[in-house]
């Protein structure tokens, strides 16, 4: 169990009695002024596009997202998918946008407000007289052209590692995102700790408002083996792979500040190419569905479901479940498989939101079953996440999860992610 789990119950109910029942998000001034201007009706063709409230992004990554110019004809449509996109690229805290008339011209003007981007990445945990520890940073908006990059270094028990990510989203200034990764990270597994040393590509293209997103990723990677935090120690043969994994993806979930809405399917398909004796071929499949309802204004209702399989592979490279990304109230890879279904729903309520905190208690459920598992695992609990409205990417999850076939309380506690 990760160390930073025995705090969790603490942390969860002083945060939901903390809680204020209510609290606006609170509003820049300019986008306050903008509500007061004469709004007009639409489709309209706009004279000016404005945009204000920049500080560090630069004026040309907005203007991007907006996708339309002086001159346009601006319909309602595109005015939203122009306030979506502006949201999704999650470097702004606050986005308005409204088309107004200013002195008898039509000006599109959009209030935004930056979030801070860069942010510390720390994590750790032990098992047995074993103990290992992450530390490094992430930049989102990198010198205010919306490139992301993301570095940190890993201590496994007297083994050294690190991660290295750079992505951009608009490469050549389309909706087009390539990412390139390398990384020698261990990763705990029952019986073993697997040290793998990868490097990645992916290139991805986004089309139809960005509903379609289709594109490929590459793999090449090679595993050695450690002993394990925990249990008796065995060590699988040492291979190298070489991983191929096409994916589409239709749909689209918009971010609203601390909500979502919307709906998606992707599919992706791998195919490999291993130096293990148990096969030198290999596919792999996965599907998930995400879907997000926006109630009142407050309320948030999520759900995921995924289906993942994998033909005959070494142990290593089958598939790994459990803990607080998939199946929370059971232990990290608590499950070894080579196929699974599972969903997550929660029910989430912003009971507090500020420009520098927001709390969002949470109900859940969590379910899977597998090809190994002699039964379907459950569990359900509540939670509460503290976020940093203001800063990108940055909050933490509190969850209290009971599974069904225990009369246990399993405190969960990571980095908050919506999915």
């Amino acid at each position: 169990m990760r160390a930073a789990a025995r705090v969790a119950a603490i942390a969860v109910a002083t945060a939901i009695v903390a809680a204020p029942a209510r609290a606006p998000a609170e509003e820049p001034a300019a986008a306050a002024a903008l509500d007061a201007e004469e709004e007009v009706p639409l489709p309209a063709r706009v004279d000016e596009v404005e945009v204000t409230g920049l500080t560090r992004t630069k004026p040309y990554v907005a203007r991007r997202e907006i996708g339309f110019a002086e001159g346009d004809e601006v319909t309602t449509a595109m005015l939203d998918l122009a306030v979506a996109r502006l949201w999704n690229t999650s470097i702004f805290a606050h986005v308005k946008g409204r088309v107004v008339r200013r002195g008898g011209r039509v000006v599109a003007a959009f209030v935004l407000e930056d979030r801070f981007t860069l942010n510390p990445l720390v994590g750790y945990g032990f098992g047995g007289s074993a103990f290992f520890f992450r530390v490094g940073a992430s930049e989102n908006n990198l010198f205010g052209h919306f490139l992301e990059a993301q570095a940190q270094y890993q201590f496994f028990d007297g083994f050294h590692g690190g991660q290295v990510i750079f992505r951009n989203p608009r490469t050549f200034g389309r909706r087009l995102e390539t990412s390139l990764g390398v990384e020698r990270l261990v990763r705990p597994r029952p019986g073993f700790a697997d040290q793998r040393s990868l490097a990645r590509l992916e290139v991805l293209a986004l089309a139809d408002e960005d509903v379609l997103r289709v594109g490929a990723r590459v793999e090449a990677f090679a595993d050695r083996f450690l002993p394990p935090l925990d249990g008796p120690e065995r060590f699988p043969a040492a291979t190298e792979t070489l991983l191929f994994e096409p994916t589409a993806r239709v749909g689209r979930v918009d971010t609203v500040r601390l909500r979502q809405k919307g709906a998606s399917l992707e599919v992706r398909q791998g195919i490999g190419a291993t130096s293990s004796p148990v096969t030198s071929t290999y596919t792999q499949t996965t599907a998930e569905l995400l879907g997000f309802v926006v109630a009142g204004e407050r309320w948030n209702f999520a759900m995921r479901a995924r289906l993942a399989t994998i033909s005959r592979v070494p142990e290593h490279l089958e598939l790994y479940v459990g803990g607080l990304d998939l199946l929370r109230g059971y232990l990290d890879n608590y499950v070894r498989t080579r196929g699974y279904v599972l969903y997550n729903l929660e029910v989430r309520y912003v009971a507090f939101d500020s420009t520098w905190i927001a709390l969002m208690p949470v109900a859940f459920t969590d379910g899977m079953a597998s090809e190994v598992a002699p039964r379907a695992r459950f569990s359900a609990g509540v939670g509460v996440r503290v976020l940093v409205p203001k800063f990108v990417g940055t909050g933490l999850r509190f969850d209290l999860a009971v599974p069904f076939h225990q009369p246990t309380v399993a405190p969960n506690f990571g980095v908050y992610q919506f999915f």
